[in-house]
């Protein structure tokens, strides 16, 4: 489904900040766990609404391995403003303040200069398995990818 960037290539590594003050990168992941990273752009209601559905789907994705990993384009008080509003996290929230992670995985737009909703599975020996971009048939950006096609994706590729 979308665009298919990278997959099959080894995933850039990253080092961020989460919400809660912790440090998060890809390779704790490595070995055991799908790494399910999802890129949300920097419009807090968008980003809180997205953490608020994927947070809904947490506990079936993590019973497929997987682990949620949101990145929000921001610095840490941004992040702060979207975990407040989405009112829970059940993920580690990354800021990604320079986009440096997202243009790294291609979920940067540089015509429109903003990220996309993107969405990147990693599987367990850090290699790109599976892509989709918040984009509907008409290609109109939408505020992120659905929690439903997350899931199914990692049903997809875990089995």
């Amino acid at each position: 489904m979308g665009y298919n960037f990278g997959v099959g290539r080894e995933a850039p590594q990253f080092d961020l900040t989460a919400h809660d003050g912790s440090r998060v990168t890809l390779k704790q992941y490595r070995g055991d766990w799908f790494a399910v990273v999802c890129f949300l752009g920097a419009d807090p209601a968008a980003a809180a609404a997205a953490v608020t559905g994927l947070s809904a789907v947490a506990d079936e994705l993590w019973g497929l391995r997987g682990q949620l990993v949101g990145i929000v384009a921001g610095d840490a008080q941004l992040l702060k403003s979207v975990a407040a509003e989405a009112g829970r996290a059940d993920f580690p929230l990354l800021a990604d303040s320079g986009n440096a992670v997202a243009r790294a995985y291609g979920a940067y737009d540089a015509v429109a200069a903003r990220v996309r909703p993107y969405v990147v599975i990693v599987d367990r020996s850090g290699k790109i398995v599976w892509t989709a971009d918040g984009a509907d048939a008409a290609g109109v950006a939408e505020p992120a990818v659905a929690p439903a096609t997350i899931v199914a994706g990692l049903k997809d590729i875990a089995r």
